[in-house]
């Protein structure tokens, strides 16, 4: 009498050797989908395409408020404005491109790979493990190669993983949803729900950022506004530099650095000049100081800081470098 060995029912599937037979009652084979790559890839573009846009106008309405100055109106400004918004369309399509190719696609795929591997259903808590595990993955490393370069500190840990997985989870979620149809036409659906919720979400980010700086909440940065009587006194360049103005609109640089056109530094100033502060009917720019009877500091100062903490300076080799010679007034 020949001893037949029991079917066995666990990860592998009925039918396949190791496993014959007819399955029990309820059961249900653990399939994870095949497939559906090139939607998984679109839609993970879009939703990285989306998340870089949306970022970009929290910055940008975050920045508002930080110290900057220029940007007087006119063609200039207008030209300004829709270059950064092609750079910003070009940059979001790349970052699209690179984000679903190196991460979104490659999470999904590993999602079902442990979904197989494990003998579990492929479901988006799955997914969202996997993708929590790999950013806190790659924030230890990422994080430990920053420390070893002398950048940050612990705290890099925890906030490189939040912003992985707050990046991340999104775009692969949807990706997955593309990549799991369920009807016809599904994957596609999920395109333009995408889509169609990016767009959604950059209208609420702009109204409530037009909201709050409207209500005041936030405020655009302004220079300060100075009397003449808030410009005497010692303002030092925090290297042994220093104008001192004086109530009888006199002042004396100690040690000012003097730049070439190229940003190059050429030496320092020790003279005595005029200054006066004037109102300035410039956009952006309240008032003006300027500095007489006193070569190489007979132009170009500016205003800047805050109320309390006001600085003047002036601009350092050529007028797109952004690079500013700051002194704070010292009381």
């Amino acid at each position: 009498m020949t001893q037949t060995t029991p079917p066995k029912w666990g990860l592998t599937p009925p039918g396949t050797p190791g496993n014959p037979g007819v399955p029990p009652q309820g059961f249900m084979p653990v399939r994870p989908p095949e497939g559906g790559n090139a939607a998984v890839f679109t839609v993970g573009v879009v939703a990285i395409g989306a998340e870089t846009v949306i970022a970009a106008l929290v910055a940008f309405l975050y920045i508002l408020q930080s110290e900057s100055h220029g940007g007087e109106g006119g063609l200039g400004w207008l030209f300004g404005t829709m270059f950064a918004l092609v750079l910003l369309a070009v940059f979001s399509m790349i970052a699209g491109l690179a984000g679903s190719a190196m991460a979104v696609l490659p999470l999904v795929l590993l999602g079902r790979a442990v979904a197989r591997r494990t003998g579990r259903r492929d479901s988006w808590q799955l997914t969202l493990a996997t993708v929590a595990v790999v950013a806190v993955a790659l924030a230890l490393l990422i994080g430990s190669c920053m420390l070893l370069v002398g950048f940050g500190g612990l705290l890099v840990y925890p906030v490189l993983a939040l912003s992985l997985i707050v990046g991340l989870a999104p775009a692969t979620l949807c990706a997955r949803a593309a990549g799991n149809p369920g009807k016809p036409g599904a994957r596609w659906r999920v395109l333009g729900g995408v889509a169609l919720g990016g767009l959604g979400l950059l209208a609420v980010t702009l109204a409530v950022g037009v909201a709050a700086y409207s209500s005041g909440i936030l405020k655009i940065y302004e220079p300060p506004r100075l009397a003449e009587a808030d410009m005497v006194g010692t303002w030092t360049d925090g290297d042994g530099g220093s104008l001192r103005f004086e109530a009888d609109g006199t002042v004396t640089a100690k040690g000012v650095s003097e730049y070439e056109a190229t940003g190059e530094q050429s030496g320092a100033c020790n003279r005595t000049g005029k200054w006066q502060l004037t109102e300035n009917e410039g956009v952006g720019r309240p008032l003006e100081l300027s500095i007489a009877d006193c070569e190489s500091l007979s132009f170009g100062w500016d205003i800047g800081g805050t109320e309390e903490h006001p600085t003047v300076f002036t601009w350092i080799g050529e007028p797109d470098s952004g690079e500013r010679y700051i002194l704070t007034r010292q009381r």
